[in-house]
């Protein structure tokens, strides 16, 4: 099953031991960061799931590293640690589009129910619904029908990944051929092989789902597309 991941940092290392003892209890993997400037390099190297910041920290605080990553990002869930005196500048974060700022002292309660929602919303995000049963889960980049995970071949995960990611709309060959063929230089043979790439997972799927109509739908020179449930 897929986790999400998690950047912290606070500059008090005491308060980031502790911390990181129960954030480990909810990430499989988790970032820490003893200030800003090594919070915005881990942000750009690891790419996590979710930011908590905590807002006085050397070097950049936890606000101009929100406003940077909101440049590249303006949907990943963040978190501020504050202090009651940090209250005004949080009043000019309102743009920041925060999940949650959390008042120091930390309440240990509150902390694991913000980090239990944030987990709930980001596997929500993950689940798509091709069909009644018939699940795709971005983040594991598996297929399952009836919570029993289907079996795909690699080329077949890639041509699920960039088909769910424009639900309802048509990809062309090539952009699909590009996209599952990485390695290779594109030529005629691959638009045969897409076609029977597509045909091979369509007739998986109708097996297991005993549907007449295939999920991948062709729009001859528009390319293929997943219609929405």
């Amino acid at each position: 099953m897929y986790k999400p991941t998690v950047l912290y940092a606070e500059d008090d290392q005491e308060t980031r031991e502790n911390f990181l003892i129960i954030l480990q209890q909810y990430f499989d993997t988790v970032y820490a960061a003893k200030n800003g400037t090594e919070a915005l390099s881990l942000y750009y190297d690891k790419k996590p799931d979710i930011l908590i910041l905590d807002i006085s920290m050397p070097c950049l605080n936890g606000l101009d590293v929100a406003k940077t990553i909101r440049q590249d990002d303006p949907n990943i869930p963040i978190v501020i640690l504050s202090a009651y005196s940090d209250k005004e500048k949080l009043l000019n974060a309102v743009n920041l589009k925060l999940e949650a700022y959390l008042l120091k002292p930390i309440d240990n309660n509150i902390l694991k129910k913000t980090i239990k929602k944030l987990i709930h919303q980001i596997e929500c995000k993950e689940i798509i619904y091709l069909r009644e049963d018939l699940v795709w889960n971005h983040g594991s980049a598996t297929l399952s029908y009836k919570e029993t995970q289907i079996k795909i071949t690699k080329k077949e995960r890639l041509l699920l990944q960039i088909l769910t990611q424009h639900i309802g709309q048509y990809v062309s060959n090539d952009e699909l051929i590009i996209h599952i063929w990485q390695d290779d230089i594109p030529d005629h043979s691959h638009d045969n092989k897409l076609i029977q790439l597509i045909y091979r997972l369509n007739k998986k799927v109708t097996q297991i789902l005993h549907f007449d109509t295939h999920l991948i739908e062709n729009g001859y020179t528009s390319g293929y597309r997943i219609l929405p449930l």
